[in-house]
C-alpha cells in the first residue's frame, strides 16, 4: 500500500504543474492576442532605459542593440545602455578578434549602429571579479548621478522584443500614475527554433517556453493581482519573481533596495525575494520577449546548474532581510514558497521516473500504463498543444517571421529529444546542489558561463 501511496503522490505532483501551467498559458495567451496598439495620450513623454549586460557576446550584439534602437513608441524616449564588464578585457581569449566594447564602438563608429548613435550609451563595469548583478548596480549607479528616477528595462544579448512591450509599459504606468512598481513580461525563448534547426534545440525552445509561459507567468500574474489588491500594504507573505531579462522598475525601487545581490551566482529571483520582503508590487507586463537556448545537453544542463542557484541563494537573502528587521512571520512563508519551488524542480525527474520503477518491482501493468498515461497528459500533451496555439500568438505580437519558424517545427520529430529534455530537468538542479556543498567549505562560487546562458 506504500508504494501505491507513493505512485499517487508523483502523479499528483506531475498533476499540479501539468493541468495550472497548462490553464495558465491559455490565459496568458488569450491576454496577448488582445494586443490592440493605442498611445496613452494622458501619458507624458518620458525617458525608459533599455540595460543590456554583456559578457563575450561580440558575435550578435551589434543586431541586437539595432533592433532595440528601430524600436520608436511615442511614449517613450529610448536610451539604450550596454553595461560591458572589464573582465572581458583582461580575460580575452586568444581566438577572440575583438571584445564586445571593440564591436560596438566601431558600429558606432562606422557600421549599423552609427544612425543611432545619440540613443546609445556604453559602459563598462570596472570590478574585475564581478557578474551581472555588478554590472547592472554599477550602471544604475551612474544613471542617478544625472537622472533622478525613471523606469529601466533589462534585456540579455539574445533578446528581441517588439512595439508591444513598449505600449502595454505606457498602460501599466497610465493605470499606476505616480506610482512605483515592478514589473515582469513573459519570454518565449524560440529565437532559434525552425525547420533548419537541429530537433533538441527546437524541443528545448519548446520546454522553456512552456516553463516560463505557462508556470512562471501563473506566479508573476498572481503577485501582480495581489500587488495591486494590496498595494501600499505591509507585511507580504507571497514570493514575487522577477527573471532578469524582460524585468523592470524605477531606480529608485533598486537603489530603495541595494540593487541586484552581487555576492551570490544568480541575481534574479534571489532579487525577486528581496522586493517582495519589501513589499514592492511586482505587476506582470502582457507582451512577449523572444530569446534563445542552449543548442547542445551538455550546456543546457550546465544553465540549469546556475540557475538552481537562485533557490540556494533565498538562505542569504532571508538573512539579508532579518538583518534590515523584517520579521520572521513575514520571511518564514517566501522562504517556505522559494524552498518549495526549488524542491520541486529537485524532485521533477523522480516524479516522472519513479512511478514507471515501482511499475516494475510491483509487477503491475495498470500502473505502467498509469504512468505513461500521466506522463503523456501532464507533459507532453500541454507541450503539443503550444506548439500548435503559439504561432497566432507571435503574429498578434509582431513576430511573424518567428510565427511562420514555429509552424514549420514537426512536433514528431523534436519528441524525442523532448522526452529526454523532461526527463533529465532535474539534472541540473542535482549537480548545483553538490556543488553547493563545495561552496559551504570553500565559499569559492563555481563558474557563471557566460551572461546570455
Amino acid at each position: 500500500m506504500f508504494l501505491y501511496s507513493i505512485v499517487i503522490i508523483c502523479i499528483c505532483f506531475q498533476a499540479e504543474r501539468g493541468i495550472f501551467d497548462f490553464l495558465s498559458y491559455l490565459r496568458l495567451f488569450r491576454q496577448l492576442k488582445q494586443n490592440n496598439p493605442k498611445n496613452s495620450a494622458s501619458l507624458t513623454k518620458q525617458t525608459l532605459f533599455i540595460l543590456i549586460p554583456v559578457l563575450r557576446e561580440q558575435l550578435i550584439i551589434e543586431n541586437t542593440i539595432l533592433k532595440f534602437c528601430e524600436i520608436n513608441n511615442p511614449n517613450f524616449e529610448i536610451v539604450i545602455i550596454v553595461v560591458t564588464s572589464i573582465r572581458e578585457k583582461i580575460n580575452k581569449r586568444p581566438a577572440d578578434r575583438a571584445i564586445t566594447e571593440d564591436v560596438i564602438i566601431q558600429s558606432l563608429h562606422s557600421g549599423k549602429l552609427l544612425k543611432y548613435k545619440n540613443n546609445i550609451r556604453l559602459f563598462q563595469d570596472p570590478s574585475c571579479h564581478g557578474n551581472m548583478a555588478t554590472q547592472l548596480n554599477y550602471v544604475i549607479r551612474e544613471i542617478k548621478k544625472t537622472k533622478q528616477n525613471a523606469f529601466y528595462l533589462i534585456y540579455n544579448a539574445d533578446s528581441i522584443t517588439s512595439e508591444a512591450t513598449f505600449e502595454k509599459l505606457a498602460e501599466l504606468i497610465e493605470q499606476h500614475p505616480n506610482k512605483e512598481f515592478a514589473f515582469q513580461q513573459p519570454c518565449a525563448f524560440i529565437r532559434d527554433m525552425g525547420p533548419d534547426s537541429n530537433q533538441f534545440t527546437n524541443a528545448l525552445s519548446l520546454y522553456q517556453s512552456w516553463y516560463c509561459l505557462g508556470h512562471e507567468s501563473r506566479l508573476v500574474y498572481n503577485y501582480g493581482l495581489k500587488s495591486e489588491k494590496n498595494w501600499g500594504k505591509l507585511n507580504n507573505k507571497k514570493l514575487g519573481v522577477v527573471v532578469g531579462h524582460g524585468s523592470g522598475m524605477t531606480l529608485n525601487i533598486n537603489a530603495n533596495n541595494r540593487g541586484y545581490p552581487t555576492d551570490l551566482l544568480t541575481e534574479d529571483l534571489t532579487f525577486g525575494f528581496i522586493l517582495s520582503a519589501n513589499n514592492v508590487p511586482i505587476l506582470s507586463l502582457p507582451a512577449l520577449e523572444l530569446a534563445d537556448v542552449p543548442n547542445c545537453f551538455t550546456s543546457f544542463v550546465k544553465q540549469k546548474s546556475v540557475w538552481f542557484w537562485n533557490f540556494l541563494g533565498y538562505i542569504s537573502c532571508y538573512k539579508k532581510m532579518r538583518k534590515q528587521g523584517r520579521p520572521h512571520s513575514q520571511l518564514i512563508p517566501l522562504f517556505i514558497e522559494g524552498l518549495g519551488a526549488g524542491a520541486y524542480w529537485f524532485f521533477d525527474t523522480f516524479f516522472i521516473i519513479v512511478p514507471f520503477l515501482l511499475s516494475i518491482i510491483l509487477e503491475s501493468f495498470s500502473i505502467a500504463i498509469l504512468s505513461l498515461a500521466s506522463f503523456f497528459i501532464f507533459y507532453v500533451i500541454p507541450q503539443y498543444f503550444l506548439l500548435k496555439k503559439l504561432p497566432a500568438v507571435l503574429d498578434k505580437q509582431g513576430f511573424p517571421v518567428f510565427a511562420d519558424n514555429v509552424r514549420k517545427v514537426s512536433f514528431i520529430k523534436l519528441f524525442p529529444s523532448l522526452c529526454l529534455i523532461i526527463i533529465t530537468n532535474s539534472v541540473g538542479a542535482w549537480i548545483a546542489t553538490i556543488k553547493s556543498v563545495r561552496y559551504f567549505i570553500s565559499r569559492k562560487l563555481p563558474v557563471k558561463y557566460k551572461t546570455g546562458d
